[in-house]
């Protein structure tokens, strides 16, 4: 599991650059627009696919570090054995969740690879087939992320990653510093 948690890490750093990247893109973009009359040429494609990709890069290692969306409400009003059988439900549902979206995008991937898709018209064409293999990946990336969550719970060493978070620090007034 270490290795897959240095991997997510790397793949969340990959998107934080490409985010910065995008930042840089969209500013270039607009100063162009004001100060030349001219915007950069498939902006909004490129855009468009970076979304994709950027927030599939960050799903394993939400999943890693326990930052996945999830409501504790019922969970906590559970007794321990309850909420284990719960937590189980959900790794194998999100588990199965990601590898059925990495399956289903095998073959459009494939596709995309082999009729050279892309999107945009004119002076830009921005290729489809990365952010489709990303997809694929990642999908298959964050089913294992679960699995290997399931089998931490499973053996009780659920919470114990060196990614999981830590609680808040309190200032001596108690109050939430974050």
């Amino acid at each position: 599991m270490r290795h897959q948690l240095k991997i997510a890490r790397w793949a969340h750093v990959l998107s934080a650059g490409w985010v910065f990247f995008l930042a840089l893109l969209i500013i270039a973009d607009v100063l162009g627009r004001i100060l030349f009359l001219h915007p950069i040429a498939g902006t909004k494609e490129i855009l468009q696919n970076s979304v994709i990709a950027v927030t599939f890069l960050q799903l394993p290692l939400a999943i890693y570090s326990g930052s996945m969306l999830r409501t504790t409400i019922l969970l906590d009003n559970l007794g321990p054995r309850a909420a284990k059988t719960l937590r189980v439900f959900a790794w194998l549902l999100g588990a199965g969740l990601f590898a059925a979206i990495a399956y289903a995008s095998i073959t459009p991937a494939l596709s995309a690879i082999r009729l050279g898709e892309y999107e945009g018209e004119g002076a830009m064409r921005i290729y489809t087939w990365p952010v489709r293999i990303l997809l694929v990946v990642s999908c298959a990336f964050a089913a294992v992320a679960y699995v290997s969550a399931l089998i931490a719970d499973l053996t009780g060493k659920h919470g114990e990653t060196p990614s999981a978070p830590k609680p808040a620090p309190k200032s001596p007034a108690g109050a939430n510093l974050t």
